[in-house]
This record gives structure tokens, C-alpha cells and sequence, in this order.
């Protein structure tokens, strides 16, 4: 017995879709077990020359074949791209707490704050400030599904640390906008030391006494096995970056 004309027809065009099947198959075993040749990370803009840099340079130089996709993301964005499987890695804020059941993540470093006020300010010519100067003030509010979280955390500092609970203006869209109101609404920003460098005229931003006012940088990243390129990242930043932040850290204290 042999094939009719069209069964052999059948058989030619069906080693390609199997061929094609295998391969995806294949494709998708590789990945589930993080051996893409992809590693998509997704970071703060303002944390990004400090905590990125050198950790880049190192998985470039060992995973020459990998190809690095990076893209600047505010926290909210960050979460919903883990969720969507749109980025491997994300490098962000106490946002990223709430990821902690589904996704695994790690603190990276812990950095002092920072106080953005108009330059006109009855405190803009004081060395420092305390969160209880501060109690008359109308902060600068953040965009919840920018930044999840972090106005109910300026609440519970101002609450302990300066016994009020704060009033608040906006909410700003991102760093830029919230420098914006400072100068122009006359609203007070409370900062992590990161974010400092890029303050526009009309503002001028001061070390916050309260030490224990901090903020944390999170790394969160999918759950299962991790390619060779993702565990290279990982350690990178928790073996060569953090410490940095750390001495950072002491620094800004004696400021």
C-alpha cells in the first residue's frame, strides 16, 4: 500500500509543523527553565546609574550571547509587567512588598531620606530637618498606581517621628512632577537619597535628621529556576552593588 498523491502532499508540509512543534516545545522547556537568551530588567530611572551600572557590565562581559533589555519603570508599571511575564527582574521600592507571596524578593539596600522644599522656605537655610518642623507642611502626594504604598508610609513616619498626620498635594506623576509642585505649590517632598540629583531651580533639598526615616530598595524577580544571565545579575548586585549603597548610606548620615 502506498500514499495517495495528497497523503504525500500531507506528509511534506507535516515534517515542517512537526519540526516547527518540536522546536517550540523545546523553546518552552528551555524557558521554564530560565535558559532564555533574553533577560528583560526593568528599574527606577533615578536608581538606575547607581544600582545598575556595574552589575550590567558584569553579565554583559560573562553572557556575551545574552541579549540585555532594560526599560525605566515607576513601581506600579514594575508589578504589573512581573505579573504579565513582560520582565524578568525588576529593581524598585517597598512597593515591591507586594509581590513578596508571588514573586521572590530581596532587599538590595537601605537609604537615608531627603526633604525638597521651595527655595523660599522659612527652612530652606537650616543644614537639616526634622519631620516635626514639618507638621504645618502639605506634602506632595504620589500617584497610587505609580507608587502603591508609599503616602501611607510617609503617614506612619510623620505620625512617629513628627506626631501628626500629614496633609497632602497632588498626586504627582513621577519625580519631575513632584519637584514641579514644590517649587510652584509650595508643597514639601520627602525623598530617598537617590533621587537628589536632578532637583530643577526653585528647589532646594535637605538631609532629614530623623535617621531612622528610611527607604528600601527591592530586587524582585519569577519564581522557578533562574538562567545563567539572571543568577549572574543577581549576584552582582547583592555581592558588589549593596555594599556601595551601604557606604552611601553612612555617608548621607553625616551629611
Amino acid at each position: 500500500m502506498s500514499p495517495t498523491a495528497g497523503g504525500q502532499a500531507l506528509v511534506k508540509r507535516m515534517g515542517a509543523v512537526l519540526a516547527s512543534y518540536d522546536l517550540a516545545m523545546s523553546d518552552t522547556r528551555r524557558a521554564l527553565r530560565g535558559e532564555t537568551n533574553e533577560l528583560r530588567i526593568a528599574y527606577m530611572p533615578a536608581a538606575a546609574k547607581q544600582y545598575l551600572k556595574g552589575p550590567l557590565t558584569e553579565v554583559r562581559r560573562s553572557f556575551p550571547e545574552t541579549v540585555v533589555k532594560l526599560v525605566g519603570l515607576l513601581p506600579g508599571p514594575q508589578i504589573i509587567a512581573l505579573r504579565a511575564g513582560e520582565i524578568d527582574i525588576g529593581i524598585t521600592n517597598e512597593s515591591g512588598e507586594l509581590l513578596a507571596g508571588e514573586f521572590y524578593t530581596r532587599d538590595l539596600a537601605k537609604i537615608p531620606s531627603y526633604i525638597a522644599l521651595p527655595e523660599q522656605h522659612r527652612l530652606a537655610t537650616r543644614d537639616r530637618v526634622r519631620l516635626s518642623d514639618l507638621k504645618d507642611e502639605v506634602f506632595v502626594s504620589l500617584d497610587s498606581q505609580r507608587a502603591p504604598g508609599l503616602d501611607r508610609r510617609l503617614e506612619a513616619y510623620c505620625k512617629r517621628y513628627g506626631k501628626f498626620r500629614p496633609k497632602f498635594h497632588g498626586p504627582a506623576q513621577g519625580l519631575a512632577h513632584g519637584f514641579e509642585l514644590v517649587a510652584n505649590e509650595n508643597a514639601v517632598f520627602l525623598l530617598p537619597a537617590y533621587a537628589i540629583d536632578d532637583s530643577p531651580p526653585g528647589v532646594v533639598i535637605l538631609p532629614l535628621a530623623d535617621a531612622d526615616v528610611t527607604w528600601r530598595i527591592l530586587v524582585m524577580w519569577r519564581r522557578g529556576r533562574a538562567g545563567g544571565a539572571l543568577k549572574a545579575l543577581l549576584n552582582a548586585l547583592f555581592t558588589k552593588v549593596a555594599p556601595k549603597a551601604n557606604e552611601a548610606k553612612r555617608q548621607g548620615a553625616r551629611v
